[in-house]
């Protein structure tokens, strides 16, 4: 027993030399077979392949030899110096190659034994197209092309119905669909299932991304119990259909197309009345004093119908045009106020971002400029509002101490160009709201007067236990009025009135000279 099962051992061990032998054998021949004429064996016809799919592109030696000596060029049609594979010298080479293929594409067919497959990965749409297979030495070569087509299942059918020119019972019946790749097949079924090949109409079009748009239309005459179908493949199992009642649209009811333009129309409408009415509220176009005149009697109304001019008007006698607006009106006028880099006083800093301007001394020098910087835009029109955080209460800003003084507010251009130090009042161009620890808050019209928040002078109560964090600017040009808020607490704090320019104003911030604390726009 024991020598039967050594012979048979002995057999099988002998049975696998032979065939290791025998493939040794065959490579070599191969190997030593460099035959002077050969061809390339590659696919017939498109090879179709699926997007994001990995495909192999068969090439192949006829008669089949080792082709690990020889160079393999895998390339477009027309891109012979950028391959999107080139092997050479017994390597993949890294250049000259096309980029759109690195790290995509690969010899897996087996060179030793004469195939030259290419296997493209992460298959794009692009990839659709000519391939050259091109195998050469140093004395010949052969090529042979192969055509891969990348498919795409486009969107489901758009089936829709209209009346047909002249009537006759007849409808214009259309489908399209779009995005698909190679050219689709649309076919039109009736309810039994027959294709309805008379009187159509099939049309494809190519779109700038490489996908085709296919669109049909033909005459029909349907009974009430008629359907049609519509369906766009690529084959058997990839296709999609669409169905419908092909039924003309029934006098006296609104078609698809007349209710959306009427719908459309009617947004329009709401929209010009709402824009109309918030435009209206702006302006003030409804004035209080052509109230007053049909009230009693005089139906006349001005030609020229503006905001109620302010700026004869005092804090004491305001008219109902002239009353301040509540601050959560001004604030949806705010806009992005930047410094001027370049302030004009040589104690002054104004930061990169041109946001913050702060003194470069504590100690109050003696100098003969205006300590203030002016915002880089100009303020001519309209509504403007604006904030500036005149008191920091940051972790790192408690190491700089409080603020000592400061003022905030608005000057004519021909202000701004006085240089030296002048009283901050309308008489000589500003408008300012003023601290200084020792007094508390002014207003630019009278220096010494401290401000609350009640319109009347002679009523204000003093403000001494308040302390502004964030203060809110708004500058009416039509009403020619200046309005301070405070923009935390959200209340309105004093209003100027007659402020006037013949030409533009600018903003003016003041950090004052006696601490290093900024003042920030916010």
């Amino acid at each position: 027993m024991l020598q039967q099962l050594e012979i048979e051992g002995g057999i099988m061990h002998s049975g696998v030399w032979l065939r290791l032998m025998t493939l040794t054998a065959l490579t070599v021949l191969m190997a030593a077979q460099r035959p002077e004429v050969f061809t390339l064996m590659v696919h017939h016809g498109r090879i179709l392949t699926a997007l994001n799919s990995s495909v192999s592109l068969a090439c192949e030696l006829s008669p089949l030899f080792n082709a690990e000596p020889l160079e393999v060029r895998w390339y477009r049609s027309g891109d012979f110096d950028k391959p999107a594979l080139l092997y050479k010298d017994h390597k993949i080479q890294e250049a000259p190659v096309d980029p759109r293929y690195r790290g995509r594409v690969s010899l897996t067919g087996g060179l030793e034994r004469g195939n030259v497959s290419l296997t493209l990965e992460r298959v794009t749409l692009e990839d659709g197209g000519e391939y050259v297979c091109r195998i050469s030495n140093a004395q010949w070569y052969e090529k042979a092309s192969v055509f891969l087509t990348v498919k795409v299942l486009g969107g489901t059918p758009v089936v829709s119905v209209a009346e047909a020119r002249g009537g006759g019972g007849r409808v214009n019946v259309t489908c399209s669909s779009e995005g698909w790749s190679p050219y689709p097949t649309l076919t039109w079924r009736n309810k039994e299932g027959t294709e309805i090949r008379n009187g159509r109409e099939v049309l494809n079009t190519p779109d700038p991304q490489g996908l085709v748009r296919i669109s049909s239309w033909m005459l029909y005459a349907p009974s009430d119990t008629d359907w049609l179908s519509c369906t766009v493949s690529l084959s058997e199992e990839e296709k999609k259909e669409s169905r419908i009642l092909p039924r003309a649209p029934t006098e006296g009811h609104w078609g698809l197309e007349a209710f959306i333009t009427t719908l459309i129309i009617l947004l329009l409408v709401v929209s010009t009345v709402i824009g109309l009415f918030i435009w209206i509220k702006k302006t003030g176009f409804v004035r209080v004093s052509t109230l007053k005149k049909m009230a009693n009697g005089n139906d006349k109304t001005e030609s020229t119908e503006r905001p109620e001019d302010c700026g004869t008007q005092t804090a004491n006698e305001t008219t109902t045009q002239c009353v301040p607006k509540e601050w959560g009106e001004v604030k949806r006028f705010k806009v992005d106020i930047t410094l001027d880099p370049k302030p004009g006083h040589p104690y002054l800093h104004v930061s990169p971002n041109r946001k913050k301007v702060y003194s470069k001394t504590s100690k109050e020098p003696n100098v003969s400029t205006a300590p203030h910087v002016l915002s880089e835009d100009k303020l001519s029109s309209g509504q403007i509002y604006w904030e500036v955080v005149v008191r920091n209460v940051g972790i790192f800003d408690s190491f700089l101490g409080e603020k000592q003084s400061w003022y905030v507010g608005v000057a004519t251009d021909t202000a701004t160009l006085t240089t030296g130090v002048v009283p901050l009042t309308p008489q000589n161009g500003f408008w300012v709201f003023t601290f200084k620890k020792e007094k508390g808050y002014c207003v630019s019209d009278d220096p010494q007067m401290p401000v609350s928040g009640n319109e009347s002078p002679s009523v204000l109560s003093d403000m001494s236990a308040v302390i502004l964090t964030t203060l809110g600017v708004f500058l009416d040009c039509d009403r020619q009025m200046l309005s301070f808020y405070d923009a935390d607490t959200k209340v309105h704090l004093y209003s100027l009135f007659n402020v006037v320019s013949s030409n533009t104003f600018f903003a003016v911030f003041s950090p004052g000279l006696r601490d290093t604390c900024p003042l920030t726009v916010k």
